[in-house]
């Protein structure tokens, strides 16, 4: 009968609202700690330096979802926690084949064409990046599992630390694309590291390339993650590069500028509190799903709250973007304010959504994810096509592509509720029985 308790006040005024600001006040202080970095380090760098790392961060948020086929975003999810360890080890092994042959592909494109990348004599760093990035995405979603929130805080503000303090270092040094990417690297090993250190040795790393019969049915069990959330990580990807191009294609670059500066600019909050809050709601809807515990109540309230927080900078800036961006990025600017007006729709959608999106894979919907991404990016696609042709302007063009998205989330929203609600009236039934 634990089910009919569906009361959450402590743990909602207390430990969950701790953990949030927990990761809100690391990321906050480590964007902060980098941004204190920036005006010296772009005055020993060069554009080229940075262009090269720009490449090559690309290339690792490109891969590193493929790198163990999403397996990490399921870590949150298993009940017992020998099945979760199975999880981890099989991840990595995935991540070391992926690795491999991604350093063959590099070293066969390095023999065929030097100039495809950017920073010749550092091709290795692409899949040693990538298996970095994948280990320690393995790791954190580990310390979220264990409720290790303040760890995961302090690692992102010491590695943001440590990484300003050595590219200004090598600056003097040897300014150039090498040694960003270098510290980018290096960044990745002090994460793991510290990370490691503290959350205990997961992988034997003498077992690390050896697949067992287990290993396979692990896979098997969650085969949606690399059969839904891989493509639909790929198409939120596509979704970014979209925009960008077509405003390039249809208006030329200086369009694509504004929209990518709105962008940058709105998605700001949504990193910085919207991540902390599915971080945060991921392991504790998990938890209390695999505990027979209620749902709905805690995911109905945080999204409401979320869509209230939302209101005031959205009313704001839909009233005076253009206003506002022309006063703190100057006159030139105006025109992403008024991109922001429409696109913040979309945002506060994006941000109220997140106990939401951290309940799809708890309770196997991401299936119908998969197909909502599709459905998204069609609809946002044609919303852009309809502004730019039939109206023939870059503004009904964002402003469409921005409302026909939000649709999808509206969809989203409606659908997971729904199927909280039923699998919360069977297991009441069943309970009752």
């Amino acid at each position: 009968m634990g089910y009919l308790n569906k009361s959450h006040p402590q743990w909602l005024r207390s430990k969950f609202l701790q953990n949030i600001a927990t990761l809100v006040s690391g990321t906050a202080i480590a964007q902060v700690a980098g941004l204190l970095f920036v005006p010296w380090i772009t005055r020993l760098y060069g554009p080229e330096a940075f262009g090269g790392l720009g490449y090559f961060s690309s290339l690792l948020g490109f891969l590193t979802p493929l790198a163990a086929l999403c397996y990490p975003l399921a870590l949150v999810l298993p009940k017992r926690m020998k099945e979760a360890r199975l999880l981890f080890d099989l991840s990595l092994k995935i991540a070391v084949g992926v690795a491999l042959l991604l350093a063959a592909i590099f070293f066969v494109i390095k023999i065929v064409d030097r100039e495809v990348i950017p920073f010749p004599g550092s091709y290795l760093l692409v899949p040693i990046g990538v298996f970095l990035s994948l280990w320690v995405m393995a790791y954190t979603q580990w310390a979220i599992r264990c409720g290790h929130y303040r760890l995961i805080a302090t690692v992102t503000v010491l590695a943001a630390l440590a990484g300003g303090v050595i590219k200004v270092v090598l600056g003097y040094l040897y300014p150039s694309a090498i040694s960003l990417i270098a510290v980018t690297v290096a960044v990745l090993i002090f994460k793991l590291v510290v990370l490691s250190k503290n959350l205990g040795g997961l992988v034997k790393l003498t077992e690390v390339l050896s697949i067992r019969a287990r290993h396979w049915a692990i896979a098997k069990k969650y085969l949606r993650f690399p059969v839904y959330r891989m493509p639909h990580s790929l198409m939120a990807i596509v979704s970014q590069i979209a925009p960008i191009v077509l405003l390039t294609s249809f208006y030329g670059a200086k369009y694509a500028g504004y929209f990518a500066l709105t962008r940058t600019v709105l998605s700001a909050p949504v990193t910085l509190v919207g991540k902390a809050v599915y971080d945060a709601s991921y392991p504790k809807i998990s938890q209390r799903y695999n505990e027979n515990l209620g749902n709905f109540d805690f995911i109905l309230k945080l999204t409401g709250g979320l869509a209230l927080i939302s209101i005031v900078p959205l009313a704001i800036v839909f009233l005076a973007g253009g206003t506002i961006f022309s006063f703190i990025f100057g006159a030139e600017w105006e025109r992403s304010g008024v991109y922001a007006a429409w696109m913040a729709l979309w945002f506060a959608f994006n941000f109220s959504n997140k106990a939401i999106a951290a309940a799809v894979s708890v309770y196997n919907m991401d299936g119908f994810l998969f197909r909502n991404g599709i459905l998204n990016m069609l609809l946002s696609l044609l919303g852009f096509f309809v502004g730019a042709t039939y109206y023939s302007s870059d503004v009904v063009a964002v402003a469409l592509f921005s409302l026909f998205g939000i649709f999808c989330q509206c969809l989203l929203i409606t659908r997971v509720l729904q199927v909280v609600r039923k699998t919360e009236s069977k297991k009441l039934s069943h309970s009752g029985m």
